[in-house]
């Protein structure tokens, strides 16, 4: 073979040589390439996984906060059964009644002239205690409380029978709660004068229907501990009729308004999550992200008050429940709610609820006796 030929055939076996060398780094580019790509960033990299048998700390729950400082001091029960035209008075505010119909049909029509319709399966709860009339309508007579229970006595499961003539029969299951009549909790302004839940919404029907008929049971079996447990059963009642109402409603100017708009309700959060914290406008505003002047006009415009009259009046609350509860001093008191001296307390409690801290134990201690 010749010089040229041996050349052209070395020049066209050259490629061959090359391509194996071409082919192996093509494996290590894409290796590379797969590695870097799995590699999460700082911001991508999960959290770490908590402690086994660790919960998570849960939020701040506003609601239990408020109605934990509600206390349902005792509760009435009775069961009444009417076939005849019938009006019952109820004036005194001290005592916040409810009424499930059972059975038929009732109303309820405020002093103020407001009328409330119920049929079986509704619930009405009158939590700031309006004066009212129950009763089976319009142009019946009607009489004060105790004169009707005079005429017709509770049996020994509280059960009124009131049975005239042959009309339809009407079933009601009630009661009265007794909660502090100063009604300083946030809770009560952010009420209405009735909460009416009506049988047709199955939320409501799902705690409240066995609700009702364990308060039965509990009536009509007459075991020790009755009173303790209808107490509780109490308590289950008016949580969830308050939970249910916040739930479907637009709430007036209140606590519960406020919690609709981001900055107000995470200003809310704040004051009761650290209420004891010695909290500014300013301080506030910074917290939660937003001038002085927009918190101050949102907060009024959707809680009623300025952010650091709401916080006294928490501050007073939470204050007040102490005082009744506890045998605890009141500079200590004072002093864990953020207070510099008792006698700055003393102005804000006073404030409030028209008494000294020390009059108002002094008067529970009395009510309690």
């Amino acid at each position: 073979m010749s010089n040229r030929s041996t050349a052209v055939v070395a020049r066209s076996k050259a490629p061959s040589k090359r391509r194996p060398r071409v082919a192996a780094k093509t494996p290590v580019r894409s290796t590379r390439s797969t590695s870097v790509a799995k590699r999460p960033t700082k911001e991508e990299a999960p959290a770490p996984a908590p402690e086994q048998g660790v919960q998570p700390p849960r939020p701040f729950d506003l609601l239990t906060d408020v109605m934990d400082q509600v206390r349902l001091e005792s509760t009435v029960y009775f069961r009444t059964v009417c076939n005849g035209a019938y009006g019952i008075h109820i004036a005194k505010r001290e005592r916040t009644p409810f009424y499930a119909i059972q059975e038929g049909e009732a109303e309820i029509r405020l002093d103020s002239g407001k009328i409330y319709h119920a049929s079986a399966g509704d619930l009405l709860l009158l939590p700031n205690a309006a004066p009212h009339v129950i009763g089976s309508g319009a142009d019946v007579p009607v009489l004060d409380l105790q004169d009707w229970i005079a005429l017709h006595p509770m049996d020994h499961t509280g059960t009124v029978f009131a049975l005239r003539g042959n009309g339809p029969i009407t079933r009601v299951t009630g009661g009265f709660f007794d909660i502090d009549a100063l009604r300083i909790n946030p809770l009560f302004g952010a009420l209405p004068e009735v909460i009416h839940l009506k049988a047709s919404d199955a939320a409501v029907q799902r705690w409240l229907t066995p609700t009702i008929d364990f308060i039965h049971a509990e009536l009509d079996a007459g075991m020790q501990g009755a009173q303790t447990v209808l107490r509780r059963m109490a308590d289950v009642l008016f949580i969830q009729a308050v939970r249910a109402y916040a739930a479907q409603h637009t709430c007036p100017a209140s606590w519960l308004r406020g919690l609709s708009d981001r900055r107000v309700g995470r200003a809310l959060m704040l004051l009761h999550a650290r209420y004891a914290e010695p909290w500014t406008l300013e301080s506030l505003a910074r917290e939660v992200g937003t001038s002085r002047t927009h918190l101050a006009v949102q907060f009024r415009a959707l809680v009623g008050e300025s952010p650091i009259n709401y916080l006294t009046r928490w501050r007073v609350t939470r204050a007040a429940t102490r005082l009744k509860s506890e045998k605890v001093s009141i500079e200590r008191v004072a002093e864990d709610l953020g207070y510099g001296s008792n006698a700055v307390f003393s102005k804000a409690f006073r404030r409030v609820t028209g008494v000294s801290p020390a009059r108002y134990r002094r008067e529970q201690a009395a009510v309690q006796v």
